[in-house]
C-alpha cells in the first residue's frame, strides 16, 4: 500500500514541523538568505530517512519517469511538498515553475540540475534563455530557486530517486508553467499532465 498510515502518522509531526518553520522564514519572500535557510530546514528534514523510503513511495510502475506523492499542502494551496519517487532514466527539459519558488533536497539518489536565466527584462516563456550554472541534488543536499528561476532535471548514476519538492504553491495552483528549447531559443507551455501520476499521500 503507498504511502501507509503507520508511513503517514510518523512524518506528520516532523512534516508539520519543518513547513512551520519554512514559512515563518519565507513568508518574508523568496530572497537569496529567506531561500538558503528554508533550504537548510528541508535538507534537515530529508535526512530523515526513515520517514522517506520506497516502500512508501513507490517507483511508477510503467515506463513514466516518476510519480509525486503529495504529502503536506496547506488549505490555501500554499506550501506544497511531496515526495518525488523519480526512475533512472528521469529527465526534464528546461522548465520553470510559474509563480512559484522551489526547493529541492535529497534523500537517495543523485541528480544534476541545470541552471538557466531568461534575458534582462523578458517575461516568462521568452527565449533565449541563458545557462548559469548547475548543481547536484544528492542526500544532505538541495537546491532553491525563485519564482523567475528555470532549470532543466536529469537523474544520474543509473539510480532511482527519492527527493523532497517544496513549492509556494501547489502544482495546479502555480499559474502559467513553461518549457524551453535552448538550441531553438523557443519556449511552450509546460502542461500539467507532463509530470507524471501525482498522488495524494496526505
Amino acid at each position: 500500500m503507498n504511502a501507509t498510515r503507520n508511513g503517514r502518522d510518523r512524518r506528520r509531526r516532523p512534516v508539520a514541523d519543518a513547513i512551520a518553520d519554512i514559512r515563518a522564514v519565507m513568508d518574508a519572500g523568496p530572497s537569496l538568505e529567506t531561500l538558503a535557510r528554508g533550504k537548510a530546514r528541508l535538507i534537515e528534514l530529508a535526512k530523515r530517512r526513515e520517514l522517506f523510503t520506497f516502500e512508501d513511495f513507490p517507483l511508477p510502475d510503467d515506463d513514466a519517469m516518476e510519480r509525486s506523492y503529495l504529502i503536506h499542502e496547506d488549505a490555501d494551496g500554499g506550501y506544497a511538498l511531496y515526495v518525488n519517487s523519480g526512475a533512472p532514466h528521469q529527465h526534464y527539459a528546461p522548465h520553470d515553475h510559474g509563480t512559484a519558488w522551489a526547493i529541492v533536497a535529497g534523500v537517495e539518489g543523485r541528480e544534476r540540475h541545470r541552471f538557466y536565466a531568461r534575458p534582462p527584462g523578458a517575461g516568462p516563456g521568452a527565449g533565449p534563455i541563458v545557462a548559469k550554472g548547475e548543481a547536484i541534488v544528492a542526500p544532505g543536499g538541495a537546491v532553491a530557486m525563485r519564482p523567475d528561476g528555470i532549470h532543466a532535471v536529469d537523474a544520474m548514476d543509473g539510480k532511482p530517486l527519492l527527493h523532497l519538492h517544496l513549492y509556494a504553491s501547489g502544482f495546479a495552483r502555480q499559474g502559467e508553467r513553461w518549457k524551453y528549447d535552448p538550441d531553438k531559443g523557443v519556449a511552450a507551455p509546460f502542461l500539467l499532465d507532463e509530470l507524471g501520476s501525482i498522488a495524494d499521500a496526505r
